[in-house]
């Protein structure tokens, strides 16, 4: 071998003690060191090749393998857009079916509530709440043969300092010997209305007109929910007799002084 020649030449016990002082001798020729640097060179020569090539090799197959990872992460990107696209595509389509649903149906509900029939239903059931707001019902008024309803209704507003105009005043229901018929009567507007009542309990207060009650014209509805309220009125009276109750606004409170007392609904 090359080293151990090297070692015979100079003297050097084992190419592991083989460095630059130990290969300063005079003695060898330059024709012995060229015929080593030669022999050194094939041997680099011979032993780099198969090195180079291998790690052109492996460095070409890295290559391919960075680009096949790549052309993999670009078919992934485009799966994934086209995924997105799809998912897109299919809540549009759902979103535009759902807004033809339901501009059909509010088409259908519009095209319904704004029939003719139902804008004179509407029309006319409006009509029927305005007028009933303009209305008084009497009750307890004693019926006699004969009688002119406009002079007794004219002459009981009299006792509550009010004299509007009345119109349309009737005897309302079917005439029996057992009970008597209130009187309904329309005034000019629902405020005036609305002033009557305010003084109703004033009719408390007279021998003639005690037993006579004065109310708006409520409904069906209203007529039982008054009716519950007045039943619940009595039981509280009645339970808390040292108290006073009275309905306002459709419920049911308890006075804290008489002047509340006498200026609310009952």
């Amino acid at each position: 071998m090359l080293m151990n020649d090297i070692c015979r030449v100079y003297g050097i016990n084992g190419p592991d003690n083989v460095n630059a002082k130990a290969l300063d001798k005079p003695s060898v020729v330059k024709a012995q060191m060229a015929e080593w640097l030669y022999s050194a060179l094939q041997l680099l020569d011979y032993a780099s090749l198969p090195l180079m090539s291998n790690a052109t090799s492996q460095l070409e197959k890295l290559r391919e393998d960075k680009i096949s990872h790549q052309q993999e992460i670009i078919q992934l990107q485009k799966d994934l857009v086209n995924q997105k696209n799809e998912e897109l595509k299919l809540v549009s389509k759902t979103v535009e079916v759902e807004l033809k649903t339901y501009s059909s149906a509010l088409q259908q509900s519009c095209s319904s509530a704004l029939s003719p029939r139902n804008i004179a239903a509407a029309v006319k059931t409006a009509s029927k709440e305005e007028d009933r707001s303009k209305e008084i019902v009497v009750f307890g008024v004693e019926e006699k043969q004969g009688e002119n309803v406009n002079s007794v209704v004219n002459h009981i507003l009299e006792q509550l300092e009010e004299k509007p105009q009345i119109k349309q005043c009737r005897r309302i229901g079917l005439k029996r010997t057992s009970a008597v018929r209130p009187i309904i009567f329309s005034v000019r507007s629902s405020d005036v209305v609305h002033q009557i009542l305010k003084k109703a309990k004033r009719l408390r207060t007279t021998n003639e007109y005690k037993a006579i009650y004065i109310s708006p014209n409520r409904t069906q509805e209203e007529r039982a929910t008054r009716k519950q309220l007045v039943s619940e009125l009595k039981l509280k009276r009645s339970r808390d007799p040292s108290s006073r109750y009275f309905i306002r606004k459709g419920e049911i409170v308890k006075s804290e002084n008489d002047e509340s007392f006498h200026s609310s609904e009952e």
